[in-house]
């Protein structure tokens, strides 16, 4: 495992307000794998920001009759404290418009870019709305996809993944007044993406991704890669530093490539460093990189932004591995902030603890497939699983450690065969989770189904050491059962920080958990036997979160 890591999650829009489609998938899926390499004491950042120059940003303020900064500053507030309510700890959280690191580091990307001769202006075919006289293009148009026939905004589809020209929609229409969209002649930068198809397939050769993802970048390579706009003839974004193309605007796709370095350099000066070290860190030999984003921004993530790091430098390093979700839904269809099909984040956090939303997020976490949100799942977990099953052994073994062994960490003495397999059993389970952690095979649903694991092969001990406790005749037995308590809160950490961090100063350690082996605890030491973990949710929790 590398001694660092930079975790990158792709900054959100500030045009609304995150539902738990958004939590179920890179913020949550970021801060749970930083945590899990921290857990083992290496180093990392979680990097992440507000997307501010995406153009749904002065859509929706359009459609508001707000001012975009001012409404923009308000949803990257919001975000902010959704973010905390939910323990997401990152280690920046850059807002472009705020930052001239991030200004500073994405011009100088794209000068360097256009010295390289990596950037060619050219003159091609683009959609305008005659009646209001827009350049149409992302959130100002919509259409159907050239590839898979589905609704789609201009430059990508979310539900097939694959980008489109803006001319190739089918119908396409302005959003603003509904107007039919007509062709006129503009002159753009573009990056030659085609040019950059072998060094992409060796890339992803050596980067670990999921099956779909791998399966988008070589069906893209094979139907031959898009050339891409990365200006575009708009009024919102950073101001294009090359002559000639001053009034045009970065496209916000491209700017994301630097501006994880902007992140980056942020990070570095909150932790008391030069900023301007952020090239030393990303390029150390010793340094991770992981990317986490939906499976609708693959493209972006899996071939132009690798493509456009190779032009501006080829000694610069690659992501190592590109961790990516796809939809979680409520019911039948995709959470949506536009149909107010939604639950939100804010309302779900104010009414149940943060560790058992992650937890559900976690179990059901669309990896390689949608999965579904309901009250009853949501039930089913929390109210039988956590506060049942998880909560029943623990009140039962911190009784019998009152009971039997003062309020102490019981003292272990010589174990039995029975006790000896258990504690391998508890390596195993250990090395399967943290495997579940890592950036190679990254899954919190198998992690979090190794922990209910653990969780039943514990009691399935405890049942089965009844004899020896009843004997009286050692409490190594307890002990044991002790150990897998301190197992649960190390491996529970990532997904559960509060949880995990209870339960282990309830055994008598000290500090947050640490990954330092299956142990037993320390003998002799103070338990917290009257801590209480998990409650059963109210039974109008759907009332109170869902109330208009």
């Amino acid at each position: 495992m590398p001694s660092f890591t930079l975790v990158t999650a792709a900054p959100p829009t500030p045009n609304g307000d995150l539902h738990l489609g958004h939590l179920s998938g890179p913020y949550s899926g970021a801060d749970i794998h930083i945590r899990a390499h921290r857990l083992r004491n290496n180093g990392g950042l979680f990097l992440t920001g507000s997307d501010v120059h995406q153009s749904y940003v002065p859509t929706k303020a359009r459609r508001d009759g707000a001012d975009p900064l001012e409404m923009a500053a308000g949803f990257a507030d919001e975000i902010a404290r959704i973010f905390a309510s939910a323990g997401f700890a990152p280690d920046s959280y850059v807002r472009p418009q705020h930052s001239e690191l991030h200004r500073t580091i994405v011009r100088e990307f794209f000068g360097r870019l256009h010295a390289r001769g990596a950037l060619r202006a050219r003159t091609e075919p683009a959609l305008f709305c005659g009646d209001c006289d827009r350049y149409l293009f992302e959130a100002h148009l919509t259409g159907k996809c050239p590839h898979c026939g589905a609704a789609s905004d201009g430059n990508s589809c979310e539900n097939c993944a694959l980008p489109n020209q803006c001319t190739d929609l089918v119908d396409p229409l302005c959003n603003a007044c509904g107007g039919t969209p007509v062709e006129r002649p503009v002159q753009r930068l573009v990056f030659p993406l085609s040019e950059y198809a072998d060094q992409l397939r060796a890339f992803h050769a050596a980067t670990d991704m999921s099956p779909q993802l791998e399966a988008l970048c070589a069906d893209m390579i094979e139907r031959g890669l898009p050339d891409i706009p990365v200006s575009h003839p708009t009024d919102w974004g950073i101001e294009m530093p090359v002559p000639g193309f001053e009034d045009q605007r970065i496209y916000v796709w491209a700017e994301m490539m630097p501006g994880y370095f902007a992140e980056l350099a942020e990070a570095l000066h909150g932790a008391g460093q030069a900023p301007e070290s952020w090239r030393t860190v990303w390029n150390d030999p010793d340094t991770e990189i992981v990317q986490f984003f939906g499976f609708d921004n693959g493209y972006f993530h899996a071939l132009l932004q690798p493509a456009l790091l190779m032009a501006y430098d080829p000694s610069y390093r690659l992501p190592r591995a590109l961790v990516t979700n796809e939809f979680y839904q409520l019911g039948t269809s995709k959470f949506s902030t536009s149909r107010r099909h939604a639950i939100w984040a804010n309302d779900l956090l104010a009414a149940v603890p943060a560790d058992a939303a992650r937890f559900v997020l976690s179990h059901d976490r669309p990896e390689n497939e949608r999965t579904s949100f309901s009250w009853a799942r949501f039930h089913e977990l929390v109210d039988t699983e956590l506060a049942g099953t998880w909560q029943h052994w623990l009140t039962g073994l911190f009784s019998r450690i009152e009971a039997q062994a003062d309020g102490l960490v019981p003292q272990a003495s010589e174990a039995s065969r029975s006790q000896a397999q258990f504690l391998r059993l508890l390596d195993r389970i250990a090395e399967d989770c943290l495997l579940a952690y890592s950036a190679a095979s990254f899954s919190p649903r198998r992690a979090t189904r190794i922990l209910c694991e653990l969780v039943r092969c514990a009691q399935d001990f405890a049942a089965g050491q009844t004899r020896t406790r009843e004997a009286g005749s050692t409490t190594t037995a307890l002990a044991y059962e002790a150990a897998a308590a301190r197992t649960l809160a190390q491996l529970a950490y990532p997904v559960m920080p509060e949880f995990a961090e209870r339960l282990w100063t309830s055994l008598g350690e000290e500090g947050s958990p640490r990954w330092d082996g299956v142990q037993l605890p320390t003998p002799g030491r103070p338990v917290e036997t009257r801590t209480r973990f998990f409650e059963a949710l109210p039974a109008n929790i759907e009332e109170q979160v869902m109330q208009p």
